[in-house]
């Protein structure tokens, strides 16, 4: 009996050991998916403080750290410039390519019908869910359906009950 109790001990201090170290406290970024990434904005140290420690590391004099200092200066401004340049160019590349995306989807419609449109969509969102996606799904519904798209469909009703 006391061998069936330390091993029923021994096993749940091994399980409590395994569970405690899985439920560690991650970092904001090791939760979050991988899509769902974001970079947080890193506090940039100024360039005087920059030239400060260079200065006191280095024991430089203060010409040669005012020196250190402008060309830091300089490299924070141009940093500045092409950061502000990518995100004017990832900006023109996502409406681009949502507007590829909304013309492809009209000329599918045009092909296809809406009602086969509306089917490959179920089936895209059924995939979706199967790969646990469901933010992305979402997601996906809502910018599928504009307005563009509803009117298409009112007219393909309409001319459908002429016909």
């Amino acid at each position: 009996m006391k061998k069936y109790a330390m091993v029923a001990l021994a096993a749940f201090f091994m399980l409590s050991t395994v569970l405690t170290a899985q439920n560690q406290a991650q970092p904001n970024h090791e939760r979050v998916g991988k899509k769902e990434f974001k970079h947080e904005e890193k506090k940039m140290v100024s360039p005087e403080k920059k030239a400060e420690f260079m200065a006191k590391q280095l024991e430089l004099s203060d010409v040669d750290k005012a020196k250190v200092q402008s060309l830091f200066e300089k490299q924070e401004a141009k940093h500045k410039v092409q950061m502000e340049e990518m995100k004017k160019m990832r900006e023109e590349q996502k409406a681009k390519f949502e507007t590829d995306r909304k013309v492809m989807e009209t000329d599918l419609i045009k092909i296809i019908g809406n009602e086969k449109f509306q089917k490959l969509q179920a089936i895209q969102i059924d995939h979706l869910k199967k790969m646990n996606r469901s933010e992305k799904m979402q997601m996906m519904r809502k910018h599928r359906m504009n307005n563009d798209q509803q009117r298409s469909m009112k007219k393909e009703k309409a001319e459908d009950k002429k016909s």
